[in-house]
């Protein structure tokens, strides 16, 4: 089976193609703002680099979030766009749940990973993972929480990970006990790719029409009356 998968959720913007029984192809870009630029761009590359038409992938794996806003907009209309255009089917991946599997694959010896990622005004969107074999399984539901009251759900020990957007808050907050790592690594393409797979083999597809971002917070457009 061939998957494409779109990750757009952060700053990265990140493009993977899994293919069965062999190697991931990924390209991927870390700025702000470049996600509707560059996008289908990478789409492009992938599969040039894959050997493969668009018309040969059989599914189209998004992420879904939490993230951000704009990010994740311009993710789940290239994935509409393309399983229209193609007649394909999209496969909806929570953004946290492939960032933890990324985490799981780079860093062995953890086995609790929380990814805490910024959601503004003093909030953060927090999820935490188990690791069990060689998946993740879901122990803390991706949610919204004070910032300063994420550390009640960390385990300071050292299997403990978490992959976080503010890096310098969270290792003040948490202490050296806990390992800390940038979460913009663990934000790919290709592993969106694989869980979607996964996915895509036991017909896990959503409803195209209807599908929408996991925003869990309100989108707020400020204004020029709103910033004076």
């Amino acid at each position: 089976m061939n998957v494409l998968g779109l990750e757009t959720s952060t700053a990265v913007c990140s493009v993977g193609l899994f293919r069965e029984g062999k190697p991931d192809i990924e390209h991927a870009l870390q700025e702000s703002h470049i996600h509707s630029e560059k996008l289908l761009t990478l789409v492009q590359r992938v599969a040039r680099d894959g050997e493969i038409d668009l018309d040969q992938i059989d599914a189209i794996a998004v992420s879904i979030g939490p993230g951000s806003f704009t990010g994740l907009r311009i993710g789940l209309s290239t994935a509409k766009g393309l399983a229209y255009a193609l007649d394909k089917p999209v496969v909806a991946v929570s953004t946290f749940e492939a960032i933890a599997e990324a985490a799981r694959a780079d860093y062995p010896s953890a086995r609790t990973i929380t990814v805490l990622i910024d959601a503004k005004k003093d909030d953060c969107y927090i999820g935490q993972y188990a690791v069990v074999g060689e998946r993740v399984k879901e122990t803390v539901p991706v949610h919204i929480k004070l910032f300063d009251d994420a550390r009640a759900l960390v385990k300071t020990e050292d299997s403990s990970l978490v992959l976080t957007d503010r890096v310098p808050e969270v290792r003040r907050l948490l202490g050296e006990t806990t390992q800390v790592i940038d979460v913009h690594a663990s934000c790919r393409g290709a592993v969106v790719a694989a869980i979607g797979c996964r996915k895509a083999t036991v017909n896990e597809f959503a409803d195209v029409a209807a599908l929408e971002p996991m925003y869990l917070k309100d989108f707020v457009i400020r204004t020029a009356a709103s910033v004076s």
